[in-house]
């Protein structure tokens, strides 16, 4: 794999990880939401295999319907945009404690800031 070729597979990684971050999706709800496994988006983000076409195709529309603009066709970096209301969405997932890991929700001592 060329240098190029490289660059933007780890273009295409970083912006999977960051609007799934964003959006509060772990690689389990991503792949189940793009019907692959998650080893599949695991190898993606680590480089470890190329995602076809299809796959950032609808991957980039998921993060679309979600409120996450993606410009992977920018030359000098990487631009990612995310609405207000992804940004609400987020904070609202924050304060559901039940979407939290269990040693971290609200109800163990986890403060939100005010």
């Amino acid at each position: 794999m060329s240098s190029s070729e490289m660059l933007e597979s780890a273009k295409i990684a970083i912006a999977l990880r960051t609007a799934r971050a964003a959006i509060g999706w772990n690689q389990e709800e991503f792949a189940q939401l793009m019907g692959v496994a998650k080893t599949t988006v695991a190898r993606i983000e680590t480089l470890e295999m190329s995602a076809r076409a299809e796959f950032i195709s609808k991957a980039m529309r998921l993060f679309r319907e979600a409120g996450i603009e993606v410009d992977l066709y920018e030359s000098q970096g990487l631009p990612i945009r995310i609405s207000l209301n992804a940004v609400a969405k987020s904070l609202d997932d924050l304060k559901d404690g039940s979407k939290r890991r269990t040693d971290r929700r609200i109800d163990s001592g986890v403060k939100l800031l005010r």
